[in-house]
């Protein structure tokens, strides 16, 4: 009967509002929350407390992919205790927030093309490619989010702001850091997507039918890459799929969400993720044609983080894993390592949450709050 409930559904947006509104009657915090639409555009949850002193430099969470604010809703009432102005936004095209269009400049590019031998690591490039013209796509479709944080930044009238982001939330909270490098104070990468230099950088220069050697274990080598990758059809089509099968889709989305989420003592936040991830229709169109034009079906960046990790200006740097988190976190080691390396200082940390797995806020919420706490303590 549940699945019926969801799939005759007639207002998805209402639907949806109604489970994050139910999630969000159970957080307790000091002072107020208040939940807003920024521009009409942006679904924003801020936290508001007096007392608190030990963070007073406002802070943003940013969630992953196919995810919204609600991820971080077992963080809220620990870390609300301690910073006095604590924000979490639904990314366009995530959430309650505005699917906002998406206008690119020229045409889709065509991206690398990589022919690996069977049975060894050998590779070669069989074409060449614009590689400014793929650059100027990366970019445009990093400015989708990256743009739209910065509009939240100036409605609220914030100079300069703590920006932590989770997974894919991670890249684009990297990406704003090296755009508007003025406007962070401190960053946290929490278990990042897309750290690792890669055979498929659009910064990488190529010689034609040369013959190179694929590096299996190395993320800072230009040469890494994996062998395995996401069937086209299924990185392509996403959530469609789901749909596509019925009831089966549900029930399979479903069982995801039960085991993906299994730590979780209540079913509200179960909830309210088979509704974003089915019930609401699926991931929209908008945000899965972006995250497909940044990442590969290897689910390496087409712009790494670690390419342009020495024009970060932030004034602290932090890397935070689960200690069993799928994400390869020895990449975030060695980008730690590197950065603490070239500039001579304890500049970046590395840490990791027991107990947790790549969603480690949900997983071991106290732990997550108290590493992020003791990062961001003034």
């Amino acid at each position: 009967m549940w699945i019926t409930d969801w799939i005759n559904q007639k207002d998805v947006t209402s639907e949806l509002k109604e489970f994050q509104d139910e999630i969000m009657s159970h957080v307790k915090v000091a002072g107020s929350k208040e939940d807003t639409m920024i521009g009409g555009v942006l679904n924003q949850w801020h936290f508001h407390n007096p007392a608190a002193a030990v963070v007073k430099t406002p802070t943003l969470l940013i969630h992953g992919y196919a995810a919204s604010s609600m991820a971080y809703y077992r963080t809220f009432e620990g870390l609300n205790r301690q910073i006095r102005d604590l924000y979490a936004i639904d990314l366009p095209s995530n959430g309650l927030s505005k699917e906002l269009p998406l206008k690119l400049e020229g045409k889709e590019p065509v991206y690398l093309k990589v022919e690996v031998s069977k049975g060894d690591n050998k590779f070669k490039i069989t074409q060449t490619i614009d590689a400014e013209h793929c650059k100027s796509v990366v970019k445009q479709y990093e400015d989708y989010y990256l743009d739209s944080i910065e509009y939240w930044r100036k409605q609220n009238g914030i100079e300069k702001f703590n920006l932590v982001g989770h997974s894919f939330g991670g890249y684009i909270a990297f990406k704003y850091s090296i755009k508007y490098p003025n406007a962070v104070k401190k960053l946290g990468l929490i278990s990042p997507l897309g750290i690792e230099s890669n055979m498929y950088s659009v910064n990488n220069k190529w010689t034609i039918d040369n013959s190179y050697e694929m590096d299996l274990t190395d993320p800072s080598s230009y040469l890494y890459g994996k062998h395995w990758e996401v069937p086209k059809f299924i990185f392509e089509r996403q959530t469609d799929l789901l749909r596509w099968m019925g009831p089966v889709g549900a029930k399979l989305c479903w069982n995801y969400v039960s085991n993906a989420y299994s730590k979780l003592p209540t079913m509200e936040y179960k909830n309210y993720v088979f509704e974003l991830l089915y019930g609401k229709g699926g991931i929209p169109r908008t945000a899965r044609k972006v995250f497909t034009g940044l990442f590969t079906r290897n689910l390496l960046a087409r712009d790494p983080i670690m390419d342009s990790i020495d024009r970060l200006g932030a004034e602290k740097l932090l890397l935070l894993y689960g200690d069993h988190d799928w994400m390869n976190s020895y990449a975030g080691y060695r980008m730690v390592e590197i950065l603490n390396d070239r500039r001579r200082s304890k500049y970046a940390s590395y840490a990791e949450i027991p107990n947790a797995g790549h969603n480690l806020f949900l997983d071991n919420p106290d732990s997550f709050n108290d590493s992020l706490i003791d990062f961001l303590a003034e």
